[in-house]
């Protein structure tokens, strides 16, 4: 037991140990002061109305163009995570230009990371990649690219099995991430509304000239039906004359029953049209966050320190076994 006791107390004295300890910590240290402080904003978003359950018109809108060769969905389309992980979504964020505490004047996110303002090794990669390697290199383009791989690293998306969606933003400014956070809500909404919107536009378009052919049709027909009775009342019919007139009269009353069909349709097409909808719900708005989500300074000490005393004690114990052999 005694022998124990020294081992254990020269082992925690050896100076290799201690050696590998400091070092570890030392490099936690500078890695948690020159990275990046970083607060975090979310939200939560919750599809709603049709974005979660068909209804009943847009079933009867379905089944009305595909008939016509024209797929209507009864549900959505639309995967809200995908369009929150959109390129599009991301160049508006980048292009936006916001209010911050570091810049006195609203600067887009190339301006605020300043991302073109090379170090010198960036400025000789760029300069060879402009004269030797690629002709068609954009600085612009570069810069963008650049920009949105950083801003890849700061949204993250999560979708619970009920359907709840949830929405962090990591950035250097509380209120900036709280923002950005916002206007990702409401992008999502507008892109859902106006997607939906012109969709039923492009459907009432499409049944209004439905419509107007089948009333043309149904005029053709009733004239040529008055015509014909006109010209051969019922008092001289022959078996043949009848026969057409059986045939001029179901010509009207087909044509009757798909104008009837296209004007419910065509009532139908300009309510969904006009009407608002509630596709999505907000739950949660962001707010400022008065805590830091990176670095977590006392957990990153604590790994480092741990895995410095742990990579000491192997180094101390292979190197303690091959002295003694």
């Amino acid at each position: 037991m005694y022998k124990n006791i020294l081992y254990l107390m020269n082992f925690l004295r050896n100076k290799g140990i201690m050696k590998f300890f400091l070092s570890f910590f030392l490099f936690g240290l500078f890695y948690v002061f020159t990275s990046d402080t970083l607060y975090k904003s979310t939200i939560t978003l919750y599809p709603a109305g049709e974005l979660s359950d068909s209804s009943n018109i847009l079933s009867q809108l379905s089944e009305y163009t595909e008939t016509f060769g024209v797929s209507m969905p009864t549900k959505s389309n639309y995967y809200i995570p995908d369009i929150i992980d959109s390129y599009s979504l991301k160049k508006e964020i980048i292009n936006k230009e916001w209010n911050s505490k570091k810049f006195t004047n609203k600067k887009n996110l190339i301006d605020y990371w300043e991302i073109n303002d090379y170090s010198l090794l960036e400025r000789i990669i760029t300069y060879l990649k402009l004269n030797f390697n690629n002709n068609f290199f954009d600085k612009d383009l570069y810069d963008f690219n650049k920009a949105i791989k950083k801003l890849d690293k700061l949204i993250s998306v999560n979708e619970a099995y009920s359907g709840l969606i949830e929405v962090e933003v990591l950035f250097e400014e509380p209120q900036l991430s709280a923002d950005i956070a916002n206007y990702i809500s409401q992008y999502v909404i507008n892109f859902v509304n106006k997607e939906q919107k012109t969709f039923a536009r492009k459907t009432k378009t499409f049944t209004e000239e439905r419509f107007k052919i089948a009333e043309n049709e149904l005029i053709d027909s009733e004239d040529k039906l008055t015509d014909f009775r006109k010209e051969y009342p019922l008092i001289n019919d022959t078996p043949e004359l009848q026969l057409l007139r059986l045939r001029l009269a179901r010509n009207v009353e087909v044509n009757q029953e798909v104008y009837i069909t296209l004007r419910n349709q065509l009532e139908i097409a300009k309510i969904e049209e006009s009407k608002e909808r509630l596709f999505i719900n907000i739950l949660d708005k962001a707010y400022p966050s008065i805590k830091k989500e990176h670095p977590k300074t006392f957990l990153l000490l604590f790994i480092f320190s741990f895995l410095g005393f742990l990579t000491g004690s192997l180094y101390y114990i292979v190197f303690h076994n091959v002295r003694k052999k």
